[in-house]
């Protein structure tokens, strides 16, 4: 499975960059196509976040839903701590979302894919691919 942060559904959404959208577009078509597109609760929640503060949430319902469909997990408390003590390791707890992501990805995932640079501090606590786009 492919967990996908997330920057990449904001980008399909949203037309701030045509190469970022595109790019955004064909790996999440590919991943849905190929069975391995992975999203949680908490990348759900942020879209909806970033869609809402741009007001633009009603007229993305269709996509919202359609997201929706692609959560296969939980958070559990265990997952939360586990994030906590990373970043209380690295210095990186204004970013817990990051990690919090990290750790979710590892258990069910084998790769991350991202705009984020900041996952490039993570990189050394992760045992699975983190794939920084560009």
């Amino acid at each position: 499975m492919i967990f996908f942060d997330t920057n990449v559904l904001v980008y399909f959404t949203i037309n701030q960059d045509k190469t970022k959208q595109i790019l955004s577009k064909n790996l999440i078509d590919e991943a849905i196509t190929n069975g391995l597109f992975f999203i949680s609760p908490l990348v759900m929640s942020e879209y909806i976040f970033v869609l809402a503060k741009l007001k633009i949430e009603k007229e993305n319902s269709d996509k919202i839903h359609f997201f929706s469909k692609f959560i296969k997990s939980e958070i559990s408390s265990k997952e939360i701590i586990q994030a906590y003590d990373i970043c209380k390791e690295i210095g990186f707890c204004k970013n817990i979302n990051d990690i919090i992501h990290l750790v979710v990805a590892q258990k069910y995932c084998n790769k991350i894919v991202t705009f984020d640079n900041d996952f490039k501090k993570l990189q050394d606590k992760s045992s699975i691919k983190i794939e920084i786009l560009i």
